[in-house]
C-alpha cells in the first residue's frame, strides 16, 4: 500500500466515524421557521458536540502523523548515509552502476514518504482549524454581497466575482508569483477525501498555506477583496499558533446542517 493512499484511508477512517455522510455543506440557509426552530436548535447542539469530538480525533491522527514522520526521517538520514559514499566507489569500480542507482532510488523513495507525511500532517493541521471553527462558523449569518466581516478566528469575505477553479486560479497564480517571486502555495485544489467526509463542498475551491495576517497572507486578501473574489481566511487553531492557518479561496462555507 503506497504512503498516500494509507494517509487517505487513516483520514477517511478517523472522519468517517465522526461525520456521517449525510452531513453536508448548505451555501445559504433561509430564516427559520418557528416550527423549524427545535430541529435547528438540536442540529447545533450535535454539530457542537461532533466538532469538539472531531478535532479531538484529529489531534490524535496528529500525533501518529508526527510518530511516523520521525520514523521516516530516519530511515531517510539512513539512506542518505548509505548512499553517501557510493559515487566514489562507482568511480573506482567496487559497485556496479545498478547499485549506485539503487541506492539513488532508496533515498528518492524515503524522501518522497517523509514529504508525504510532511503533507498529511499540514492536512490534518487545516481540517483541525475547521473542525474547531465549525460552531462559530454556523452560528455566524450569512454575509450580503461585498460584505466583510472579521473575528478572532476568521475572516470572511462574500464578493460579487464569479469565481472559477479551473479559469480563475491560473492569475491568482501570476499575482502572488509575480509580487512573492515563489510559486502559490496550494494546499487543497478542489474536492478532496477529508473535505467529503467533512461535509464541506470543496469543489471551486482551492486553499492556500498562508497565515492571513502575515505579510503574504494580507497582500493576497488585498488582491482578493479588490477582485470580488469571496474568502474564508483561518488564523489557526489555538490563537497564536500558525499551525493550520490557511486561506481558503472562493464562496465560504458559512453554514453546516445534519440531515436526519
Amino acid at each position: 500500500m503506497t504512503t498516500r493512499r494509507s494517509v487517505t484511508i487513516a483520514v477517511t477512517l478517523v472522519l468517517g466515524i465522526l461525520v456521517p455522510a449525510g452531513s453536508c455543506l448548505a451555501e445559504s440557509s433561509p430564516p427559520p421557521s418557528a416550527a423549524a426552530g427545535s430541529d435547528i436548535a438540536g442540529a447545533a447542539a450535535l454539530l457542537k458536540q461532533r466538532a469538539i469530538a472531531l478535532a479531538g480525533a484529529l489531534r490524535d491522527y496528529r500525533a501518529s502523523l508526527e510518530r511516523l514522520l520521525a520514523m521516516r526521517e530516519r530511515a531517510l538520514a539512513m539512506a542518505v548515509e548509505r548512499q553517501r559514499p557510493r559515487p566514489d566507489l562507482y568511480d573506482r569500480g567496487v559497485i556496479s552502476r545498478r547499485e549506485l542507482e539503487e541506492g539513488e532510488r532508496a533515498v528518492a523513495s524515503a524522501q518522497g514518504q517523509a514529504d508525504d507525511t510532511r503533507r498529511a500532517i499540514a492536512a490534518a493541521d487545516h481540517a483541525t482549524v475547521e473542525a474547531t471553527t465549525l460552531e462559530a462558523l454556523a452560528a455566524l449569518p450569512p454575509l450580503a454581497m461585498g460584505e466583510h466581516q472579521q473575528t478572532a478566528a476568521l475572516s470572511r469575505y462574500q464578493g460579487p466575482a464569479g469565481w472559477s477553479l479551473p479559469a480563475d486560479t491560473g492569475r491568482l497564480q501570476e499575482f502572488f508569483a509575480t509580487r512573492f517571486g515563489r510559486a502559490l502555495p496550494i494546499s487543497a485544489f478542489g474536492q478532496t477525501p477529508m473535505h467529503d467526509r467533512m461535509g464541506f463542498d470543496h469543489r471551486n475551491a482551492l486553499d492556500v498555506a498562508i497565515h492571513p495576517d502575515s505579510p503574504e497572507g494580507k497582500a493576497l486578501l488585498d488582491y482578493l477583496r479588490a477582485e470580488g473574489i469571496p474568502f474564508i481566511a483561518y488564523r489557526g487553531a489555538v490563537p497564536g499558533s500558525a499551525s493550520g492557518a490557511h486561506i481558503h479561496v472562493g464562496q465560504p462555507s458559512p453554514r453546516i446542517t445534519v440531515r436526519r
